[in-house]
Order: C-alpha cells, then structure tokens, then sequence
C-alpha cells in the first residue's frame, strides 16, 4: 500500500477533459506541465486503490471537472483534500458540495443495501 496524491488537471485547449495523474511527492501546483493547470490535489493512504476507484466511478460518465472533484471528495477511502485550485467560483464550490452530497448519500444507500443483503443471506443461511 502506497501513499501518493491524486491530481486533476484541466487544460484550456481541452475543454471537458480532465487529467488525472498520480504523484509520490506533493506536487507544485504552478508547475503543470505543456499549458494545463493542476485544480485539485488530494492525498490517498493507497493510490492505486484510489486511482482505481476513480476509474471505475467514472467509467461510462461525461465528465467535467466539478463532477470529478466531488467523486473523489464522497469516496470512502481515507483520504484528503490538499489543495482545491482557488481560481474556482462560489458557484463552482455550491455544484461540487451539492454533488459530493449526493455521492455521499448515494455511497450509504448502496452501503445499507448491501448490509441487509449480507444480513438476510446469513439469516437464511443459520436457518
């Protein structure tokens, strides 16, 4: 298990597409590389577990980087934002909170759901 920072960066001859890179050092968030823009860093106890989480989340999705922003921020492994880029609006901020809310309850449903269907199987199974 290897600790490292997932950053997303944005470019802005590619509009709608993020970058998503992984770093073992924190890095320089005025050092992204050909003209992109690093907007996000967070800090995973496991990023490959992370990195992979976040493929598979967003897999089959058109995304933007609000949308990829409060994927990572609603994910249930232990991590933490480092860095959010503060070039982003207020409104900007309001989309990311409303969606990592909705991740958020989103991730406990799909919990609750299947902890009933652990617990209905081992009922039927102790029968």
């Amino acid at each position: 298990m290897k600790t490292g920072y997932l950053t997303l960066e944005t470019h802005p001859e590619h509009r709608g597409l993020v970058r998503v890179l992984i770093k073992v050092e924190l890095p320089n968030t005025q050092a992204a590389s050909h003209g992109s823009k690093i907007r996000y860093i967070a800090r995973f106890d496991n990023i490959e577990a992370g990195q992979m989480r976040l493929h598979n989340l967003l897999q089959h999705t058109l995304i933007d980087l609000d949308w990829v922003i409060a994927t990572i921020e609603a994910d249930d492994l232990r991590h933490n934002r480092v860095w959010i880029d503060p070039s982003l609006n207020d409104s900007e901020k309001q989309v990311i909170d409303t969606q990592t809310a909705k991740f958020r309850l989103r991730h406990k449903r799909w919990n609750t759901f299947w902890l009933m269907v652990g617990g209905f199987f081992v009922v039927l199974f102790l029968s």
